[in-house]
């Protein structure tokens, strides 16, 4: 800020202090989001959290360009293996995403009331009035039904919710939630009467991974094993869950499972599928699972230009990419008639959304960040040492 603002500081006016801290709120980035919690820089070289786990904001870039791909891929015209793409990404990138999302939960009270609730409120009106003035006559604003993508927010507001509940400090115990969450998945595709309301079935389909996520992260015993195992033995387990993916893979195509199956929406009954079609496709998440996390994820530990930053930058690339998939749904289908149209578009929308400003101003209005910054106008948050430079 330079002298003046160094000797704003010094004084500590009330204003000059409030407009310190707005200004340092903007320059850390801090995050306040659900997809990712640290600090923003376009720059390669920027200061950054030493306990940044970069492999992580990798594999948030990686799954956001999958759910993004998988939308557009969605309303894209016909070309070949289109369908099979679709279905491939179907398969694991939700699981796989909720997964790392149980790996960084905590139950935050603000930064669940204002980080998950509160957006998830404002866009679900947003969603629908938009898509309601772009002319589609059948959607109208209902809170208790997540509209399209806010599924998964309501989803991860519940699993917040019930963190208590999963904190089991036993491995015995854990494992049985685990089966337990298991079964209740293969059991849910049973009930005819749980549907998109209040996504209770997708709540119960998908709730594996996120435990799964949960417990991963707090296993040190179970990944020093892993990292002690040796590279020949390691090698040799990742060949073969690499083997066992190619081939639940060719069996869900082979079986012509659709995108729909896999959505955790949808009874047996009402695609005409089975509870063993279901744990088949759980079995080929829970093996892409494993090879992103315990195969490349290990390799991704260093800042990759661009790709970094957009996998800091989830949270908008999620709110915001909706809006231009429905402009072009309603408006604009023939921008996706081709394959290099679909790249264009799909790079674009990573590029413009992704970016720090975005995310920045993003995490301000609708990940709590504003919130954060109320909070230290009135002495709660973080204080400015006189001198400190912002």
């Amino acid at each position: 800020m330079g002298r003046r603002g160094d000797r704003c500081l010094n004084k500590r006016p009330l204003s000059c202090q409030n407009s310190a801290a707005f200004l340092l709120l903007l320059r850390e980035g801090r995050k306040h989001d659900i997809l990712s919690g640290h600090r923003l820089s376009w720059k390669e070289g920027a200061p950054d959290v030493k306990t940044r786990e970069y492999q992580y904001d990798n594999l948030r870039f990686l799954l956001i360009a999958l759910v993004v791909l998988g939308h557009l891929l969605e309303i894209a015209g016909e070309f070949p293996h289109k369908e099979t793409l679709y279905a491939v990404i179907y398969s694991f990138h939700m699981p796989a995403f909720l997964f790392l999302s149980g790996m960084f939960a905590r139950f935050d009270r603000s930064k669940w009331i204002f980080g998950m609730a509160l957006p998830y409120l404002i866009f679900q009106w947003l969603y629908t009035a938009f898509v309601e003035k772009l002319g589609d006559p059948y959607v109208h604003v209902q809170f208790s039904r997540p509209y399209w993508i806010l599924w998964y927010l309501f989803v991860l507001a519940v699993y917040t919710l019930l963190l208590p509940v999963y904190d089991v400090p036993s491995p015995v115990g854990r494992w049985l939630m685990v089966a337990a969450s298991v079964a209740l998945a293969l059991l849910v595709g049973f009930d005819k009467s749980i549907d998109y309301q209040w996504s209770a079935s997708r709540i119960i389909a998908f709730q594996p991974w996120f435990l799964l996520g949960y417990y991963f992260r707090r296993a040190d015993g179970l990944r020093a094993r892993w990292n002690g195992g040796g590279r020949t033995l390691r090698g040799i387990v990742l060949g073969l869950a690499a083997a066992c993916c190619v081939v639940l893979e060719w069996l869900l195509l082979r079986q012509d499972v659709t995108a729909k199956m896999m959505l955790g929406a949808y009874g047996y009954e009402d695609l005409g599928y089975s509870w063993q079609v279901r744990g088949l496709i759980m079995c080929c998440s829970a093996s892409v699972i494993f090879l992103l996390f315990a195969g490349l994820a290990p390799h991704l530990k260093r800042r990759i230009p661009v790709i970094t930053v957009l996998g800091q930058n989830t949270l908008p690339i999620y709110l915001l990419h909706g809006f231009f998939f429905h402009l072009l749904r309603l408006k604009f289908p023939y921008l996706l008639a081709q394959p290099w149209q679909v790249l264009l578009v799909w790079v674009g929308l990573l590029l413009l959304l992704g970016n720090p400003v975005t995310g920045r101003v993003t995490s301000f209005l609708f990940g709590g960040g504003w919130h954060h910054l109320l909070q230290t106008r009135r002495g709660r948050g973080r204080s400015i040492a006189p001198g400190e430079k912002i």
